[in-house]
């Protein structure tokens, strides 16, 4: 009989826990989104979820549950509200240019899906990454992993510069 090898148990990678606190913020009162967390982090768990919104010109962006939605009449998308605050952060001032971008992903990637395609999960790049020292991504804006220093597909850069 043999023994599988020795190996390294998956919860080795695990963050540690966050400290239990008592904190007394309230969201939208006494602090907002983009202000900067305290330190050391913690969690909090509300009895229900909290919309944020945000116009960009004539263009509602609203997040919540996880999701951000862009409102617009015919063109409107939704992606994980992770994503979303990811790339509005790498593409700096330019979140109407995103918009388009991700709208236009979005439909790239429904076509795609159609003739049977089907996206990576992230354990894939991630051990791509760490095969071959990988430092740049291409599939989506929206379901590129973070973890690589650029992201694109041909002229098209995620970030770090978004377009061109």
């Amino acid at each position: 009989m043999q023994w599988e090898a020795s190996s390294k148990p998956l919860a080795v990678d695990d963050p540690l826990l966050l400290p239990e606190r008592e904190v007394h913020a309230e969201l939208g009162i006494n602090w907002f989104l983009d202000q900067e967390i305290q330190k050391g982090g913690y969690v909090t768990i509300l009895a229900e979820s909290l919309p944020w919104e945000k116009r960009l010109g004539k263009k509602r962006i609203r997040t919540t549950e996880g999701l951000t939605t862009c409102m617009e009449l015919h063109r409107g998308r939704t992606i994980a509200s992770s994503s979303w605050n990811f790339l509005r952060k790498r593409w700096l001032d330019r979140e109407q240019e995103l918009i388009t971008v991700i709208q236009e992903e979005t439909k790239r990637t429904e076509e795609k899906k159609e003739d049977g395609y089907r996206s990576l999960t992230w354990s894939m790049p991630r051990a791509l990454q760490k095969i071959n020292k990988a430092k740049r991504e291409g599939e989506a804006v929206m379901s590129a992993p973070p973890f690589f220093q650029s992201a694109g597909r041909g002229d098209l850069k995620f970030w770090p510069r978004g377009r061109g």
